[in-house]
């Protein structure tokens, strides 16, 4: 008999932790959802309200920004941007949510990069709350960026230098200079139109 209540005890307390791991995933999966929605309507401080005191936030191999008003400042300025977070492929595993993810914005369009494509976003929990996340973007487009960067600022330091200097100087993008930010790069995208549609001027009389 006390065999046998030995095993049932078993049985229940492995059911309970199922039960319990299960939940515990499925609120995790629920608070990445209810993040993404928060920054895809722009509602800044709801965004805010799912990380530590103190977070951390990784692009690999691009930036890192610490603390929450460094935080504050890029959520402010993806809402600027109108940015949109896509996710798939969710994986849950204790404190820690994977999927892969898609970017939209103003910039990423400007830029003809879009959407921008990671390889992973991982979402590290505290305590119900966010304390890191880490993106990587796929090598594709990660050298997308780049050679999007290298052709931007190689345009703007050469035909707005004033405006480029004034801006590099602020270091980083903010919801305060976004706009200045646009302006470039619409201004670069639409010289580079132009340049594409330019007639070759070295065909043939018969082609021209």
């Amino acid at each position: 008999m006390r065999r046998f209540i030995s095993k049932q005890r078993v049985v229940l307390y492995l059911f309970f932790m199922l039960l319990l791991t299960t939940s515990c995933k499925q609120k995790l999966e629920e608070q990445v959802q209810a993040y993404l929605e928060a920054h895809n309507s722009g509602d800044v401080e709801k965004e805010l309200s799912f990380f530590v005191e103190n977070p951390k936030y990784e692009v690999v191999d691009q930036w890192t920004r610490v603390g929450m008003e460094n935080l504050r400042t890029l959520i402010e300025t993806d809402a600027a941007l109108k940015n949109q977070l896509t996710i798939k492929d969710v994986k849950v595993s204790k404190n820690r949510v994977t999927c892969s993810l898609e970017e939209r914005s103003d910039w990423l369009k400007l830029a003809g990069i879009d959407p921008l494509h990671y390889e992973y976003r991982e979402f590290i929990f505290e305590e119900g709350l966010i304390k890191e996340i880490r993106s990587k973007a796929t090598e594709k487009d990660a050298k997308a960026l780049e050679a999007f960067r290298a052709s931007f600022f190689e345009w703007a330091m050469k035909n707005r230098p004033e405006e480029m200097k004034v801006l590099r100087r602020q270091v980083v993008i903010t919801k305060d200079n976004v706009g200045s930010w646009l302006d470039l790069l619409r201004a670069w995208r639409e010289e580079g139109q132009k340049e594409v549609e330019k007639p070759d001027l070295n065909l043939p009389p018969e082609l021209k």
